[in-house]
């Protein structure tokens, strides 16, 4: 993994921390209440991530179950807090949960995941007039790739496509990993591969199958220039990771109550909008088995 700069997970950190003790003289040794205190990891990817950790904090206490967040600037540094037991749980995307996983011996738990996290599917999508219409056409083509740290715009399409017989030296890959700063939030990659395909840089790009229907409900003129070609298999993308020895106490309450969120509350229904889920349902190691081979192959 790119070794990258931590500074604002340790601002975020060191504030958290200096806001347990002012409320209330809680500390690492001597928690509120005496309860021990569950530390949750995330990656800020945008500045609703604060709004969503908080509201999460605060549902979580008022079910006598107190928790902190501690939000670091890229998947890098979460990985290692998580591995590190800096952090109890990490909201991870699927390529740090699966990196985590590696890191930590091949054992890891699958706690909680939103409702679309589970059979998520990534699609090649072609342009129009590039007369593509099987993977097989693919070869002496540009396809356009996203961030590295995206399972689904890189890892598991190079994954996929080498099992489907596709030769990836024989195709031009266009790699918009070092354009744009996707360290805080690779799974936004998929919008600027749509973006260049249209802007007729590559003939075929991937993107995930809920951008692709979105964008044929909201923008069918885009929509229209391209055609779908070619469907990966289900897999599972987001997920709240923990390390094989969390606490069993713990690790039961932390996903009974995420999974009891209802998005009519007023306590927590920005946490589930923002998060872009109706349901949190419980996790499975089931879904990231492909990408775990896809890492240990070093695709």
């Amino acid at each position: 993994m790119r070794a990258r700069p931590v500074a604002l997970a340790l601002t975020v950190g060191l504030c958290l921390l200096s806001r347990s003790v002012i409320a209330g003289d809680c500390t690492d040794d001597a928690p509120c209440g005496g309860k021990p205190a569950l530390r949750i990891g995330a990656v800020a990817y945008s500045p609703a991530a604060v709004t969503i950790f908080e509201g999460v904090r605060r549902y979580f206490d008022s079910h006598d179950m107190p928790v902190d967040y501690v939000l670091y600037s890229n998947y890098d540094a979460l990985v290692a807090a998580l591995n590190e037991g800096q952090v109890d749980i990490a909201w991870n995307t699927p390529l740090a949960h699966a990196r985590y996983h590696l890191l930590a011996g091949e054992k890891s738990r699958t706690l909680v995941m939103r409702d679309v996290d589970c059979g998520f599917r990534s699609v090649l999508v072609a342009r129009k007039d590039a007369g593509i219409d099987s993977v097989g056409q693919l070869e002496g083509r540009t396809l356009v790739l996203g961030s590295e740290d995206a399972a689904e715009a890189t890892v598991l399409p190079r994954h996929y496509l080498a099992e489907e017989g596709v030769d990836l030296d024989d195709i031009k890959v266009l790699s918009l990993d070092g354009e744009v700063d996707l360290e805080g939030n690779p799974c936004s990659s998929e919008r600027y591969v749509l973006q260049a395909l249209l802007e007729g840089r590559g003939d075929a790009g991937i993107i995930g199958e809920r951008l692709w229907n979105h964008l044929r409900k909201e923008r069918p003129e885009d929509a229209d220039r391209l055609v779908a070609v070619w469907t990966t298999p289900p897999f599972s993308h987001c997920v709240f990771s923990a390390s094989e020895g969390l606490d069993e106490d713990l690790a039961r309450r932390f996903t009974d109550l995420m999974t009891k969120m209802d998005p009519t509350d007023p306590q927590t229904a920005d946490v589930m909008r923002l998060e872009g889920t109706r349901v949190w349902v419980v996790g499975s190691p089931d879904g990231f088995e492909d990408l775990l081979e896809a890492l240990r192959e070093g695709r």
